[in-house]
Order: C-alpha cells, then sequence, then structure tokens
C-alpha cells in the first residue's frame, strides 16, 4: 500500500506544472494562420513546418495557403527560444517569442526586448486585449 501511495504521490508531482496559466506551453507552437496586428485585415502569415507563407486581402478574406499565398515562401526555424525567418536576398530575421493569451498571440521581440511584431491566431477575438 505504501509503493502505491508513493508511486501515487510521484505521479501527481511530476504532472504538477508551475506554469497553469495561459501561457501553457502546449499551446505556444508558431505553427498555423496568424494575422498581423495593424493590418488583420489584409496580411497573414501561414507558419507550416519550415516555411512562412504570406498570404494577402484587400477584403479581408484570406483564401487557402495553396491558392492564395504569394509565391517564395520564408523558410523559417526556431533555436534557443528564438525565431529566425530568411527574408530571402542575404537577410535573416531573428526575434524572441512571447506567447500569451493560452498562445493565441504572440509578440516578436528584438534583443532590447521591445516589441517589433505581434500576431494572433486566425479566429481569435484580438480585441477582447
Amino acid at each position: 500500500m505504501k509503493k502505491i501511495l508513493s508511486l501515487f504521490v510521484l505521479i501527481s508531482f511530476l504532472s504538477c506544472n508551475d506554469d497553469q496559466d495561459s501561457n501553457s506551453e502546449s499551446n505556444n507552437t508558431i505553427l498555423g494562420r496568424w494575422h498581423l496586428v495593424g493590418f488583420e485585415q489584409t496580411v497573414m502569415y501561414d507558419f507550416k513546418t519550415d516555411l512562412r507563407y504570406s498570404i494577402y486581402s484587400s477584403n479581408g478574406e484570406f483564401g487557402e495557403t495553396e491558392t492564395s499565398a504569394i509565391p517564395n515562401p520564408n523558410p523559417w526555424y526556431i533555436e534557443n527560444q528564438k525565431i529566425f525567418i530568411d527574408l530571402h536576398f542575404g537577410n535573416i530575421s531573428s526575434s524572441e517569442l512571447n506567447f500569451r493569451n493560452n498562445g493565441n498571440v504572440v509578440d516578436f521581440l528584438n534583443e532590447e526586448g521591445s516589441i517589433t511584431t505581434t500576431l494572433f491566431r486566425e479566429g481569435y477575438n484580438y480585441s477582447s486585449n
């Protein structure tokens, strides 16, 4: 009985997470479709496994990535909590990612920690922030 109780306590302890709030790591992924704050009706980024696609709209409606994204997507990767996006022609953007609102909003931070870009997930009501 003592072993079962000890095992239960150990499993309970290991399953605890110090960060049970809106920044749950399980939601902190850049994969998916994101609106660019300030350009919500005109710019959307779709982050696939290793490519970022840009989709533009003139009426706030965004088509499917396969048919509506501009050619030449940007390769990207994450290393040491920073995202690196190849903007082509020798230009690489690097930013620290700061997820918030249960992973529905992400701020891109520069070296000084200032926000350079904010994105929010497709379907998320950013105006409620």
